[in-house]
């Protein structure tokens, strides 16, 4: 009867890593196929079958110098130094587009969200839970359902290929996940720190500032991280209400690009893995807050 439990849960062991195998794969399959395609020559990146495994007669560093240096290679031919051109030349600006945008939005979103959370965590006025689930139902609509009648409004507002336009908009879209996660945060931190430091003279922003402000700053940078990548990758919009790269974001331009017949592969791979590099590093030095912003009790 040992050994049958035993094997049971042997062969339970060996289902769970085999999903896991599967599941990972699954994940990081794209992302691996779009790095490693990035470093290969564009006649390679045609061969069949393909290359998973870089090596010295594939390998090349044309596409990630061409975007950092605007010098097309001198061993490519014609018709690649036109794709090479029509690619690269408007990747870089939206990216930089991208993390001005997704930056001030961040920044927004914690100047208005800190207080505001506060406020639902600890105070009690009449319709407080009705404005919270009005808050989270804002996030609960399709972007696609409300495209139209904000591309009109930004068309009066003369908002139209604007950054700031993208900020507001952005803000506002982000700004109830924020409060909700900020507000829920609140709820889990003792009172009495706050009663203690308006005992001792603190007004309510002092107590804000110097006692709410480092006990929650998990909760701070978890609710930033979050809108900072909402921001970052978001698509509808940056499509709909941009035009040119004065205000084109890298989801808009990446897009556009895997349109064209005459772009680059190669440098198409090389642009998508410049731009998912910011994520990946927010996530890798900030998965602490990142889980603690998953995990917490929503009161």
């Amino acid at each position: 009867m040992f050994n049958t439990i035993s094997g049971r849960i042997k062969a339970k062991k060996v289902f769970i890593f085999f999903v896991s195998i599967v599941v990972l794969f699954y994940l990081l399959g794209p992302i691996y196929w779009v790095m490693i395609s990035g470093f290969q020559r564009e006649v390679n990146l045609q061969d069949r079958p393909p290359h998973f495994i870089l090596n010295p007669e594939i390998f090349t560093l044309n596409h990630y110098s061409f975007l950092f240096t605007g010098v097309v290679p001198e061993d490519s031919s014609v018709m690649l130094q036109s794709m090479y051109t029509m690619s690269g030349t408007l990747v870089y600006p939206a990216i930089i587009n991208s993390l001005i945008i997704a930056s001030l939005v961040t920044v927004i979103n914690i100047v208005l969200g800190f207080p505001a959370g506060h406020v639902f965590a600890r105070l009690k006025f009449k319709g407080k839970n009705a404005s919270l689930l009005f808050l989270l139902a804002t996030r609960l609509l399709p972007s696609i359902s409300i495209v139209i009648p904000v591309y009109m409004l930004f068309l009066r507002l003369d908002l139209i290929d604007t950054k700031l336009g993208l900020v507001l908009l952005y803000s506002a879209i982000t700004l109830p996940f924020t409060i909700w996660i900020l507000q829920a945060y609140f709820k889990n931190i003792p009172e009495e720190y706050e009663e203690a430091a308006r005992m001792d003279g603190c007004g309510y922003f002092k107590t804000l500032l110097r006692v709410v402000l480092p006990v929650s700053r998990s909760g701070i940078i978890a609710a930033a991280i979050f809108t900072f990548m909402t921001a970052y990758g978001e698509f509808v919009f940056a499509t709909i209400l941009t035009q040119t790269l004065k205000s084109r974001t890298q989801t808009a331009v990446l897009a556009a690009l895997t349109q064209g017949l005459s772009s680059s592969r190669g440098m198409i791979a090389a642009s998508a893995t410049l731009t998912i590099i910011p994520p990946i590093l927010i996530a890798v030095v900030f998965r602490k807050h990142i889980i603690e912003g998953l995990t917490t009790r929503f009161a």
